[in-house]
């Protein structure tokens, strides 16, 4: 495998112009990194700087377990390099003949850069369902790190600037430099501190403990510092839990409602809210074993998701008039009518078009209702005129591998609405009056991914039965 991702000092020079400063994309305490393009596509050259000892085994660290890592929240290894060269110096106020070791690390290119370009002292720049994006994201490639091999791996150096984002804003950790892979989940002691004030946990700068709750800790950091800002860290030293919630909330509530006319529900987005802080401020407990684990971190959100969608699903008594869509209440058609169908490859956007046709001589109000951390609809609401058409786009955000057991559902509502309704104005509520007259017509589609290098389909939806 190794083989595979060797790639020459001389072609790295080439593609970032002699690792020229045009090309100069950050700089951290390892190593500067460049733009070039590599077969076709963008990558990130991370050279490392010349410190003797401390960038072998950074190299060494990175490269190994990068290598065998792959999941679409963790940065994707391209190649490597690591090749000597001689090369006159100054030593001394003299030219010596020294023997220089070239160590670079290439990995996939992050079009949007690292996260904490978007974090200011008082909040995140970002709005809140791609904020809840990266926090999720963020969560399952640590799980990943911690569990999806023989031997885990500690990242032992996670904060805003090691979360990158791709053109969807997807969330991927980087530099596992100081990474260390472990024979067990155990606590382990090392005699050198290393790491990033303000993300290592009391009881590594105490006495150099490193278990999994190591980078446990550090994502609770990187939760509330997302979710309030840089000072976010030590607001929540002087409020108590109930207080420090209740301000956070307050700040994202305002910041929701203030959204132009496609925000998501509000209620639906301040349980995830709430639910992140309250992860967040048991991850930064000072008693190690008093924090959760990363695995109940990515459970505790994969049921509140499970819990969302239950709640997205029309009631009991709307039940019967989507199932039996009798023709009194047609107002929208659909095409494709049975399935919303993605042709899937892995690690990469995919999009898929449909139509929506108003049967009616009337004006029809819509809302998709769809899993926003995995799929985006544009638009996702909107008016429509009588007898009209409107073509909707829905991506799936990139992922790593199609999953069989999710059940996504593809859901559109439609109601008869005055012709002189305002957008802002097709909220939820607009649609649990309407349904209250049960003038109502919901549309399900289920999601299905295609694996066409596979020669197989994964049909992921919920089947409604009468």
């Amino acid at each position: 495998m190794s083989d595979d991702l060797d790639i020459k000092l001389h072609l790295l020079e080439t593609i970032t112009n002699n690792f020229s400063e045009d090309h100069r994309v950050s700089s951290g305490g390892y190593g500067v990194v460049y733009r070039g393009v590599y077969k076709g596509k963008e990558i990130a050259v991370k050279k490392l700087h010349q410190l003797q000892g401390l960038d072998d085994k950074a190299f060494d660290n990175e490269f190994r377990n990068l290598s065998k890592v792959h999941h679409k929240n963790v940065v994707k290894l391209v190649g490597y390099c690591y090749e000597s060269r001689r090369k006159y110096v100054q030593h001394n106020g003299e030219l010596i003949l020294a023997t220089l070791m070239e160590r670079i690390l290439c990995f996939e290119y992050m079009e949007c850069g690292s996260l904490d370009k978007h974090i200011t002292d008082e909040s995140c720049d970002l709005d809140w369902p791609t904020c809840y994006q990266i926090i999720k994201g963020t969560c399952e490639g640590i799980n990943h790190l911690h569990s999806a091999y023989e031997k885990p791996i500690f990242h032992l150096d996670l904060k805003p600037d090691n979360i990158l984002l791709d053109n969807n804003k997807m969330a991927k950790i980087a530099d596992l430099g100081l990474s260390k892979l472990v024979a067990s989940t155990q606590t382990h002691k090392t005699e050198t501190v290393k790491g990033t004030h303000g993300y290592m946990p009391p009881e590594y700068v105490d006495n150099g403990s490193v278990s999994k709750k190591y980078d446990v800790f550090s994502l609770g950091v990187i939760i509330i510092k997302v979710m309030d800002g840089n000072m976010g860290r030590t607001r929540s030293a002087e409020m108590d839990a109930k207080q420090f919630t209740e301000h956070v909330c307050e700040k994202w509530k305002k910041r929701l409602q203030e959204m132009p006319d496609e925000h998501p529900s509000l209620e639906i987005e301040i349980l995830r809210v709430k639910k992140c802080i309250d992860i967040a401020l048991r991850c930064v407990i000072a008693d190690r074993k008093t924090r959760p684990s990363i695995k109940d971190v990515v459970d505790e959100l994969e049921q509140l998701e499970a819990e969302i969608m239950k709640m997205s699903l029309p009631s009991d008594e709307t039940k019967d008039l989507i199932v039996q869509r009798s023709s009194d209440f047609n107002l929208l058609a659909i095409d494709p009518a049975l399935e919303l169908c993605f042709l899937f490859e892995p690690r990469k956007a995919i999009s898929c078009c449909l139509q929506l046709t108003n049967i009616t001589d009337g004006f029809i109000a819509f809302n998709i209702k769809i899993n926003r951390t995995k799929y985006r609809a544009q638009p996702s609401k909107g008016m429509m005129r009588p007898c009209s058409k409107r073509y909707i786009t829905v991506t799936l955000l990139a992922q790593e591998e199609a999953l069989v057991q999710c059940h996504d559902m593809f859901i559109v509502l439609g109601a008869n609405v005055n012709k002189d309704l305002k957008s802002d104005e097709i909220t939820e509520d607009l649609f649990k009056e309407a349904m209250k007259g049960k003038v109502v017509d919901v549309v399900k589609l289920p999601i299905v991914y295609v694996v066409m290098d596979q020669f197989s389909c994964y049909s992921c939806y919920e089947t409604i039965r009468e």
